[in-house]
């Protein structure tokens, strides 16, 4: 059996990388594939009992403790307990320094790009690519979500790339669990529903979405617009400005919070558009899931164009746009479903025998 020691950074569940890498790890064979994980410690909610249920194994060294050298010290231990065929790393974060080590004790280095660019923060930005230069010279293979993110993170070197898979069938449009979803927040039949999903940050650019959401409202349009998903303490700044911008233009009644939720597939049979206005992704799993469900999307164009799989996903700039979005929303919500979208998924790159078969081969080296 091939050990596979996962470098995610966190496994909570509101985490992209984690998802991506939970939808394969439920589908790979795990006689001869076993994962297990090392990360910060976790809150809110996590994969840890579903991990275990798999027979992987979860390392965590707490968050105060999140020195270079301290992280160098558990990394050596964990690998002295086990024998690691692969560290697969996913997060540029300071559990890069761990490929390094990993060479060193000959251990196979597997880098997964998740983004289409290193930060939001120019300064950030900057460190992150400090801490991923040792990418470019302990790598044995590249994976990269999309192209772009590829190109992003391995400049001139090779990858190769191998979109996020998800459950398809759980996000099956369901209308009646839908009906049941706008029943529960007092929505109105006549009423249209504009979905925003995921964490709570600058990046996500939900302030950029209640913008678009007033001008809407300006000109009468019956609409609401949901935000799933919460926020951590590094977005609380963030949030607040969110709460703030709502209530100085008298939005309360215009935006619903959901918080986490379990069932997200009811939750997009209940949208009638979802918007995706994030300042960068890699391959936003939500737009695939939308996808899934037929659900139509108006994303932003910095989000990479390999994630559109069927027709009714359109990309659009955000930079002072606000007017444009609009207009093409209204356009948008007198369209359909494509009730024929997981037929096309499955005819796809992101068909999940495909994407599970290019991840087994990852550790067949």
């Amino acid at each position: 059996m091939k050990r596979v020691l996962q470098l995610t950074d966190t496994i909570e569940k509101r985490n992209g990388r984690m998802s991506v890498v939970m939808n394969v790890y439920r589908k790979i064979n795990k006689e001869n594939i076993q994962f297990d994980f090392l990360v910060t410690d976790y809150g809110h909610e996590n994969y840890y009992d579903e991990i275990t249920k798999l027979g992987g194994h979860v390392y965590f060294l707490s968050s105060r403790d999140l020195s270079l050298s301290k992280i160098k010290d558990k990394f050596l231990k964990v690998i002295h307990l086990r024998k690691y065929d692969f560290v697969h790393y996913h997060a540029l974060s300071k559990w890069g320094e761990c490929i390094s080590y990993a060479k060193q004790h000959g251990i196979k280095v597997i880098v997964h790009s998740h983004a289409t660019e290193l930060s939001d923060n120019f300064v950030k930005s900057i460190r992150n690519r400090i801490f991923s230069l040792n990418i470019l010279t302990c790598a044995d293979e590249r994976v990269a979500v999309s192209p772009e993110a590829g190109k992003k993170l391995f400049l001139w070197q090779n990858f190769e790339y191998i979109p996020n898979m998800i459950e398809y069938s759980k996000f099956t449009y369901n209308q009646n669990e839908g009906t049941l979803i706008r029943q529960k927040y007092g929505l109105k039949n006549n009423e249209k529903v504009i979905g925003i999903v995921g964490r709570i940050s600058k990046q996500k650019n939900q302030i950029f979405a209640l913008k678009v959401l007033t001008r809407l409202l300006q000109e009468k349009i019956n609409v609401k617009l949901m935000i799933v998903g919460d926020y951590d303490r590094k977005e609380a700044d963030y949030y607040r400005n969110v709460k703030k911008y709502i209530n100085d233009n008298g939005l309360v009644n215009d935006v619903i919070f959901t918080g986490l939720i379990n069932n997200l597939g009811k939750y997009y049979s209940a949208f009638d558009i979802l918007w995706l206005p994030s300042l960068y992704e890699g391959m936003p799993t939500v737009g695939i899931e939308a996808q899934a469900n037929g659900l139509p999307i108006l994303a932003s164009d910095m989000i990479t164009k390999s994630m559109k799989i069927i027709n009714n996903v359109v990309f659009l700039n955000t930079k002072n746009k606000e007017s444009l979005w609009a207009e093409k929303t209204k356009d948008i919500l007198s369209e359909n479903r494509d009730l024929n979208a997981i037929k096309k998924i499955n005819q796809s790159l992101f068909n999940t025998n495909v994407v599970v078969n290019k991840w087994e081969k990852l550790y067949e080296q």
